[in-house]
């Protein structure tokens, strides 16, 4: 915590002499302090990497389809690290970058979009990020990391998969019909839902909407107040301590509360405004990662269902080859599937002794079904799933 809070003190001393340097500061100090979880090092990497793709990014973010593409990639890499348990710090690295591909604050007069205006953004961003970085290491040095635990290739290709094509529509949309707006809202509900577990999924969806929701009636009400100026200003200031603090240990509906309320009462479009639109564009995103998940649960059930079913003519040339190849009161085939079995592998012990990882319909625990079904004779059974014939 103490750590939380000394990052953010000099962006409070900045927000004192402009306070359009608080933004720019906040989304600096966040990916570098949620990477600190996984590794010391980490975040000095995420620190340098965030300063160079805010520096792009506005460049980028100047044509639909060049922001498309970059922020395809960032989200396309995002994705595959979480093959190899990278993906402490990813996302919201990500959202920072998507702040400054659809909407970058100008820091001076000179246009964000160029590199001109591009660069002190960037030079913000960096050193919050290397600042928060070098607490991080100074303050929690001795204490124990934990890296995130690897996943299946077929829960990281769903991960990356849903990453890539969700940001590459919310992109598009954003750039194309509301640039320079906090369309980018719709981007980090797509990140902070997602994640490679899909089974989890669901559930960050709920909290992500409920907090959201929750935290824009309580700015509405902090509004309705009719607060003094200097009151509101020591009411944000808490918000957003609170904010970073709940990043490090929090619930996501703690989180996505206090979150809402910071951005809303910081947002130059008016606090009104901004509660609702971000609500809006909350319970879209929310509403699109579910969609995403859905969509890969039938088509994976849709594939199984497809190879259970043998064609007529293999199913009569088995009964004319061994009318006695299953006998009733004869042991069971090690090779056939049960039918009592669950066909979508949930409830299954994998290697690491992980049980109903996923609920993508039996992604990551297919592999380790096939693998060791051996025939009596020591060969491998020749047929797939549920007896069919390869």
């Amino acid at each position: 915590m103490a750590a939380a809070l000394l990052t953010l003190a000099p962006g409070v001393a900045l927000g004192l002499v402009d306070p359009v340097l608080v933004m720019p500061w906040l989304l600096g100090l966040l990916p570098p302090l949620t990477a600190a979880a996984a590794s010391p090092r980490r975040p000095v990497l995420v620190a340098v990497a965030t300063g160079v793709l805010v520096l792009l990014a506005p460049l980028a973010g100047a044509h639909a389809g060049t922001a498309t593409v970059f922020m395809t990639a960032v989200a396309a890499t995002v994705g595959l690290a979480a093959a190899y348990g990278r993906t402490a710090g990813g996302t919201v690295l990500a959202t920072t970058v998507a702040v400054y591909t659809i909407a970058p604050p100008a820091l001076t007069d000179v246009d964000p979009r160029t590199l001109a205006g591009a660069w002190p953004a960037a030079l913000t961003v960096l050193l919050a990020g290397l600042w928060t970085a070098l607490l991080v290491a100074v303050l929690t040095g001795g204490l124990p990391r934990r890296e995130s635990p690897r996943v299946t290739r077929a829960e990281s290709a769903f991960y990356a998969g849903a990453l890539v094509v969700l940001t590459a529509a919310g992109t598009w949309w954003a750039v194309t019909y509301y640039p320079d707006t906090h369309s980018w809202w719709l981007l980090l509900t797509f990140y902070v839902v997602l994640v490679p577990r899909a089974g989890e999924i669901a559930a960050r969806a709920v909290a992500r909407a409920g907090g959201t929701v929750l935290g824009g009636v309580l700015a509405a009400g902090l509004v309705a107040l009719d607060l003094p100026g200097p009151v509101l200003t020591v009411v944000t200031v808490l918000a957003l301590v609170a904010t970073v603090v709940a990043t490090a240990a929090a619930p996501l509906w703690v989180l996505a509360a206090l979150l809402t309320v910071s951005v809303v009462l910081t947002s130059p479009e008016g606090p009104e405004t901004a509660a609702w639109v971000r609500v809006v564009l909350t319970l879209v995103g929310a509403g699109s990662a579910l969609g995403v998940l859905l969509l890969a649960r039938w088509l994976r059930s849709d594939h199984a269902g497809a190879a259970q079913q043998r064609p007529d003519g293999e199913r009569g040339a088995e009964r004319e080859r061994a009318p006695d190849d299953h006998p009733q009161d004869g042991p069971p085939d090690p090779g056939a599937a049960d039918p009592g079995a669950d066909p979508t592998g949930q409830g299954q012990r994998d290697e690491d002794g992980d049980e109903g990882r996923g609920d993508l319909g039996g992604f990551g625990h297919e592999e380790h079904r096939r693998e060791g079904q051996q025939a009596p004779d020591g060969e491998r059974d020749e047929r797939g799933e549920g007896g069919v014939p390869r």
